[in-house]
């Protein structure tokens, strides 16, 4: 019998799936990321349960959706219930977490409470349990800001980050990082989970979930990550003026941005139209935030594959939404748009799955929680996803015909081709053919109601059967 696999869980935050050099974009570069999809399965049709950090991030904790865990925007506690964590611990796996968990877990975020709440949430070591926010705002001195006070760098630090966010304009968020490549919080976490990995000694496989708060706003690249990317090499956004968007996106803008909480301050419009050199910047700090994310990941392969655990080790790499990086006038995630709730997933074990494969399945985010517990042979009472064994191991097939994604009362249906979005508070539709309009940018909406008769039963289905009230569907 085959020795249970470590697992290396890698999420990353904000990061649209099509910015990776192994999904074809034109300029960002990914070479470690690249390694993965080479000797692992690349899901190019990945997308999450909902596209705001905190549901999504207590969705993976959970295997449940949102509207099931009570958590839809980025505030509220997760209730007493079983996490993924707790059966892997019960499987007989040693659980590890570090960096921005965002599970709004009890205690501030670099307290002893804190890491009480964690341990109890099922993670045996806490090796970091804060982001980027808290180690600018938290007057609580965890391990992070003990490390830049120790080098009288703090200060500088947290007030250029505060300043950042007067909420006029995405390019006042955007330049050089004061700190160093090596003190700058994601390159931390990439290495405090590193070393993590170099001196595990347990006879017992390991379940490590690490969390970088990039490439997610502010976009504060470091160092040489602030210059990897010309300004003139930049790719410009898709439909970059509300004047030039299609009559139904200006609808959708405005609905979404005259319904946001109030907490929730990412999704904004440039209400003006940028500069060149604004959103080339950006972007270009975008681009190099992943790359911190990305040298992360080429360490920690290295430091598995030098201590012998690369092959039995299954190495997982995804985000948990997207970023609309201001195509559609837009920037932040809290949509149903492509680059807002599909995500980045590769699954890297040689030693049981396939390499260098690129899946068009339709794959949740869900369907990860899933594949976790079927490989270490660990139960849950309810996962609302699907194993992905099967496809990983090179089975033909089908997955699932249809993936849903939901923020607070707008719901999503894909199936095949098509996309379906419908906010009931509102009463706005859209329906895309991604086939033909991979853009988004014709809604067919009234054009064939079979069609949308159809998807919209399907989510009446899907919120049936995942045991909630239609809301009024």
């Amino acid at each position: 019998m085959q020795q249970r696999p470590n697992i290396l869980f890698l999420l990353s935050d904000q990061h649209s799936a099509f910015t990776m050099s192994c999904a074809g974009h034109p300029v960002v570069r990914t070479p470690h990321m690249d390694r993965l999809a080479a000797e692992g399965v690349q899901f190019d049709n990945a997308y999450c349960s909902t596209p705001l950090c905190m549901p999504e991030r207590v969705s993976l904790l959970t295997g449940r959706f949102s509207h099931n865990t009570g958590i839809l925007h980025n505030r509220g506690h997760l209730l007493d219930e079983p996490t993924m964590p707790q059966a892997l611990q019960q499987a007989g796996y040693r659980t590890a977490v570090t960096g921005k968990i965002h599970f709004k877990q009890r205690g501030v975020p670099g307290t002893a409470a804190c890491d009480e709440h964690l341990h109890e949430l099922g993670f045996d070591e806490v090796l970091s349990n804060h982001g980027k926010v808290a180690a600018a705002r938290s007057p609580i001195a965890d391990t992070y800001q003990a490390m830049l006070r120790d080098k009288g760098v703090h200060e500088p630090f947290r007030e250029d980050y505060n300043s950042r966010y007067d909420g006029t304009h995405p390019h006042w968020y955007v330049r050089e990082s004061t700190l160093d490549e090596e003190d700058y919080h994601d390159a931390y976490i990439g290495r405090l989970t590193r070393d993590w990995l170099a001196g595990y000694e347990g006879d017992e496989p390991f379940f490590c979930w690490c969390n970088w708060g990039g490439p997610h706003m502010p976009w504060d690249a470091p160092g040489r990550y602030a210059q990897m990317y010309p300004l003139d090499s930049i790719d410009p956004p898709l439909v970059d003026s509300l004047t030039d968007a299609p009559a139904d996106i200006r609808r959708k803008q405005e609905a979404v941005l005259a319904g946001m909480p109030p907490d929730v301050w990412e999704l904004r419009q440039a209400s003006q139209p940028m500069p060149d050199d604004a959103w080339r910047a950006c972007r270009s700090h975008y681009y190099g935030m992943i790359n911190v994310v990305d040298d992360g990941i080429g360490h920690m392969l290295d430091t598995l594959e030098s201590r012998g655990l690369l092959e039995n080790t299954i190495v997982i790499y995804a985000s948990d939404h997207g970023e609309m990086l201001l195509d559609r006038n837009l920037y932040g995630k809290q949509l149903m748009y492509e680059q807002s709730a599909r995500v980045p997933l590769i699954v890297r074990w040689p030693a049981r799955f396939g390499r260098g494969v690129k899946s068009e399945a339709l794959v949740s985010s869900l369907d990860l929680v899933a594949t976790l517990l079927d490989v270490a042979g660990a139960e849950m009472p309810v996962v609302h996803g699907q194993s992905l064994a099967p496809l990983l191991e090179g089975s033909r097939q089908s997955h699932k015909d249809a993936v849903f994604c939901e923020w607070a009362q707008e719901k999503m249906v894909r199936e095949g081709p098509w996309k379906y979005v419908y906010h009931p508070g509102r009463e706005i539709q859209q329906l895309f053919n991604l086939d033909d309009d991979p853009q988004e940018l014709e809604n067919l909406t009234g054009k064939d109601e079979r069609i949308e008769l159809r998807l919209r039963e399907r989510l009446l289905d899907w919120l049936i059967a995942t045991e909630t009230k239609p809301n009024s569907l």
